[in-house]
């Protein structure tokens, strides 16, 4: 898709994110998407103040932002917030910030600060398909895995799994966090 940074041409299109006007003359990030309500199945954009959408989209802004070659107030301010809100490639293991996602392993809900690895996943939305993440606790891992299997999704094989999530991660993940990946998916 083509998502790009423009000019706003008319103040009539609002953010995505803090539902304000985008006024006339400023910069905002268009977020090309799939129009559910066309037959042809047409595309169209979702407009995004740049720090909102620094904030909320950053891996789609990222690329965007890279590309426009006009002169932006504030760049280097949208540029940091993208560098701190980029979210790394799935699967990779975090601590959750915050008490509301459920493990996908044993149904329960993911305590802040607590270690837990996001997949990809796809979902039919209102818009279309979407992707989303989907979590699992550390030590659910290898439950996780089953019910993919079961379910008839491909699952990784778990060194398979722990080489991908260590890459994805990077420098987040202590010596303990990798420890405790070992042991959810019985390698340790």
């Amino acid at each position: 898709m083509s998502h790009k940074v423009e000019i706003a041409p008319t103040g009539r299109a609002s953010c995505r994110g803090c539902k304000q006007n985008i006024a006339k003359g400023t910069p905002r990030f268009g977020e090309e998407f799939r129009n559910p309500y066309s037959e042809e199945g047409g595309l169209s954009y979702r407009y995004w103040h740049l720090a909102c959408a620094a904030t909320k989209v950053a891996n789609e802004l990222a690329p965007a932002l890279a590309a426009y070659e006009g002169e932006l107030e504030g760049r280097a301010e949208v540029e940091a917030l993208v560098r701190e809100h980029m979210k790394p490639e799935m699967p990779f293991a975090e601590h959750a910030p915050n008490g509301r996602a459920r493990c996908r392993g044993c149904d329960e809900t993911i305590p802040k600060g607590e270690l837990r690895v996001a997949f990809e996943r796809m979902f039919e939305g209102p818009a279309g398909p979407q992707k989303a993440a989907a979590y699992a606790h550390a030590r659910c891992l290898a439950k996780y895995l089953e019910r993919e299997k079961e379910a008839g999704r491909e699952a990784p094989a778990p060194s398979d799994l722990l080489a991908t999530v260590e890459r994805h991660s990077g420098e987040k993940l202590a010596p303990e966090d990798l420890a405790a990946l070992r042991e959810g998916l019985g390698t340790a």
